[in-house]
């Protein structure tokens, strides 16, 4: 009989911690979305169009009140594309670049008014050259990609001591004076992660990871090879539209775009990926001292102009004020397919983060506006449809005899001449005579529709 009792205790028992273990993993999913109606019929709708791939996070007055993702993270494995889910944040990646120096700083191990060549070796041909000067892109230095583009082995991967390399024995021409110009760049933010290296004694990659990474524990945040990124776990490769097969494809197939794997070795200006769940963590932090102090903060966010020229770049960061929420630091990346911005109030505590791995420029800026002005009490605003977005998508399926009846079905949209005068040039460029026709007879069909 004993036996008996303690057999149906031991089922209790399991069906016990079964049903804990079913109720932990529902609240772990719940609290994997954050709703909020009206910004996830939003995103749903521009899903559906076409116009978005990805995840987004919003915060009012530093409360979280939306985040979710939407679509496919990986085509090949038809992964979802969660808030967890990592992808390449390209320049957004400049402000953690420009947070080793400051925490260098910090750590009294350079100063920003320091010298470059100090770090990068005498053989650095622009001694007057200072750490400020490349953090606020007033260094005037020259972009590295032409040359690299146009020189390198497209089948060997570009490291930053490469880049650096060509500057030390090509010694390119300045693209203006030392602080006098604001040129945004790419090659300013490669050499900063040389000077994290000389300064710290480790890489960028190391030192964020000890300094920022895990102290902040933003597990999904890290740099990682080009090569690895198509078959990892929860991961979001960035994809770029074909316009033969009319699909997103891995962009360093399509034509002329093979430096995207071989300059995937740098890093600095950007290569960092990280998840939306991430960089909620880093917009917290920001509002401590627990990993930048005040006094860094404020110069990171804080203008710092060219001597004969304007501009709006603090130390990472682009700066503007809001004449309602007050001063507004934020950033824009876009590498590969990929494409972010992230927005942050520092009065309000206001927060939007929006990743895209399926390139939708066409629509990424109108759906940041219109995000940012809903925090401003406004309604939403879906992008209208553009007729060159919806041909590209829809071109596969068509015929020259059938645009004259896909142009009526349509005749609500945006009608975008000066697009679709590209789209055409573009489908002529690799041959697509059927496309380049099609296009060319909208196009026509445009314009009588107007004089009449």
């Amino acid at each position: 009989m004993n036996k008996i009792y303690q057999a149906i205790s031991l089922i209790l028992l399991l069906l016990s911690i079964s049903n804990c273990t079913v109720q932990n993993n529902k609240n772990s999913e719940i609290a994997v979305e954050i709703q909020n109606d009206s910004l996830d019929t939003y995103f749903s709708k521009l899903y559906k169009a076409k116009m978005f791939n990805g995840a987004v996070a919003v915060k009012r007055k530093g409360k979280l009140i939306f985040k979710k993702g939407y679509g496919v993270a990986n085509l090949k494995m038809q992964s979802p594309f969660l808030t967890s889910t990592s992808l390449e944040i390209a320049s957004v990646s400049k402000q953690f670049t420009s947070t080793a120096i400051l925490l260098l700083q910090q750590e009294d191990k350079l100063n920003v008014t320091d010298f470059a060549y100090k770090y990068l070796g005498e053989d650095f041909p622009y001694h007057e050259m200072t750490i400020s000067q490349l953090l606020s892109h007033t260094s005037g230095i020259a972009d590295y990609e032409p040359y690299f583009r146009k020189n390198w082995n497209p089948s060997v991967i570009a490291y930053n001591k490469d880049i650096l390399n060509y500057f030390k024995t090509e010694k390119p021409k300045l693209i203006s004076p030392v602080g006098e110009k604001y040129h945004y760049s790419n090659s300013g933010y490669i050499m900063l992660a040389e000077i994290v290296n000389a300064a710290s004694g480790s890489t960028l990659e190391k030192y964020l990871t000890k300094k920022v990474f895990q102290p902040m524990q933003m597990k999904s945040t890290y740099f990682i090879g080009r090569d690895s990124i198509w078959d990892k776990n929860n991961y979001a490769p960035g994809y770029m539209f074909s316009l033969s097969e009319c699909k997103n494809v891995i962009p360093e197939t399509l034509p002329n775009n093979d430096y995207y794997r071989f300059l995937s070795g740098r890093l600095g200006s950007g290569r960092l990926s990280s998840s939306i769940d991430d960089l909620i963590k880093w917009d917290a932090f920001l509002y401590d001292d627990s990993i930048l102090n005040a006094s860094s903060k404020e110069v990171a966010f804080s203008i710092h102009p060219p001597t004969i020229d304007s501009s709006d770049y603090g130390y990472g960061w682009h700066i503007s004020n809001d004449t309602i929420r007050g001063k507004n630091v934020f950033h824009t990346g876009s590498w590969a397919g990929n494409l972010t911005s992230i927005t942050r109030y520092l009065t309000t505590k206001d927060f939007v983060i929006i990743v895209n791995n399926t390139h939708n420029t066409a629509y990424n800026k109108e759906i940041r506006i219109a995000v940012n002005d809903f925090l401003k009490g406004k309604p939403l605003q879906l992008p209208k449809v553009k007729a060159s977005e919806l041909f590209k998508n829809s071109a596969c399926q068509l015929d020259l005899s059938m645009i004259p009846k896909w142009y009526a079905e349509n005749r609500d949209i945006y009608w975008d001449i000066s697009n679709l005068e590209t789209l055409q040039k573009e489908y002529d460029k690799i041959g697509e005579a059927n496309k380049t026709a099609m296009v060319k007879s909208i196009i026509n069909l445009i314009r009588s529709s107007n004089k009449s």
